[in-house]
């Protein structure tokens, strides 16, 4: 396996798969198992492969998403809610799809946490950009689990506020993120 270093921007996917990476630990609830990681490991390939506007599956299917979503509930009925989007010319039409938000806030934590280790101040731009998109994310995650999931068009977005932390992290330090190179699966 080989593995790419880009420069890039930070987005709902790239900080996404930085909280599937680091999930949240909570003290109240159990620390995750190794399998429990490996799940959002699959995960994060997923969101790594296509990005961060992904449908769930139909019917019975199951992608990597949606069993680390199930993984996460299992510890906290509705911690990652299930929501729709509206489609169609008129929107009468509805598909599920994976919300991001909460391995969003994770990865932002994580990028949080790792700022002030490196001794960025509260007073940094970088740190109050940060802060200012796990506000935003925890609003957002507070509406969805207030109606158990619902339309992801009803609720605020976060790429403006994803779009100021890049723009402020860009400004203040190379943002680097390793990945392995996926090589295409035999047919």
């Amino acid at each position: 396996m080989t593995g790419g270093f880009a420069g890039f921007r930070f987005g709902i996917a790239e900080l996404a798969i930085l909280g599937l990476l680091f999930p949240a630990e909570c003290e109240d609830l159990p620390v995750w198992s190794v399998e429990d990681r490996a799940i959002f490991r699959r995960a994060a390939d997923l969101v790594a492969r296509k990005g961060g506007d992904l449908f769930v599956p139909p019917g019975d299917g199951q992608d990597a998403l949606a069993e680390a979503q199930w993984e996460a509930n299992a510890r906290a009925s509705g911690w990652w809610p299930f929501t729709w989007v509206k489609t169609g010319p008129d929107g009468d039409c509805i598909r599920q799809v994976h919300d991001l938000t909460l391995p969003l806030l994770w990865g932002t934590e994580w990028l949080l946490v790792e700022l002030e280790r490196r001794r960025f101040t509260y007073a940094d731009p970088a740190i109050r950009a940060a802060s200012d998109l796990i506000r935003h994310a925890k609003a957002r995650l507070d509406v969805l689990r207030e109606h158990e999931g619902g339309f992801v068009n009803d609720v605020p977005d976060l790429r403006d506020v994803c779009e100021r932390l890049s723009d402020t992290l860009q400004g203040r330090c190379p943002v680097l993120m390793a990945w392995p190179v996926l090589e295409p699966e035999p047919v």
